[in-house]
């Protein structure tokens, strides 16, 4: 619990907005996606399934809402969810989102959106490549809980140093790692 404090008290210190970021390509995300406040069609759903959800949800509704705009943003297909076994967010990113939706990594060749959550999962430079072989240029990973943990806030660090990883977005809870080879390597951190 100590860990999880001191680090978002550092998060909170070091966080900015789309004002701190000169990236037009995470500006853009930030604004048009993450601080989305149109509502939208999925939404009654989506709250329907935490309303009707007796376990405890590995993510909060506004970050259930944000995984289901990004499919819409980034126009995703193929989705590949590493996560517990209740399937949560396989229920939530479906609604008005044609998608392909895997649950094992070698179901497909690439995969356009994959998320992990490493409150079920480890991941380690082993698993980390063998998970970017399935990414393309435009390829988006979300890794939920990075800070929940020292070990998880390590495995964060380690693959942001990754040669491949070129952006990474971290809003406390989840991670984001984008693969854009026209991007400067560079790393944000986001209040949502």
């Amino acid at each position: 619990m100590f860990f999880k404090t001191k680090s978002f008290l550092k998060f909170i210190f070091k966080a900015t907005n789309q004002h701190g970021v000169h990236s037009p390509f995470v500006y853009n995300l930030i604004t048009l996606c993450f601080y989305d406040k149109q509502e939208k069609r999925s939404y009654p759903s989506i709250k329907a399934i935490f309303t009707n959800n007796n376990d405890t949800p590995p993510l909060s509704l506004k970050k259930a809402k944000l995984l289901n705009r990004l499919l819409t943003y980034f126009n995703y297909k193929q989705v590949l969810l590493l996560e517990e076994p209740s399937g949560f967010v396989s229920q939530v990113l479906p609604f008005y989102n044609a998608i392909n939706i895997s649950n094992n990594i070698d179901q497909k060749d690439e995969y356009d959106f994959i998320y992990v959550d490493l409150k079920k999962n480890t991941i380690d430079l082993e698993n980390i490549d063998e998970l970017f072989r399935k990414t393309n240029n435009d390829s988006l990973l979300v890794i939920n809980a990075i800070n929940a943990s020292k070990k998880n806030a390590d495995t964060w660090n380690q693959i942001k140093k990754h040669p491949k990883v070129k952006v990474t977005i971290n809003t406390f809870a989840l991670g984001f790692i984008f693969f854009r080879k026209e991007q400067v390597k560079e790393h944000f951190t986001i209040r949502l």
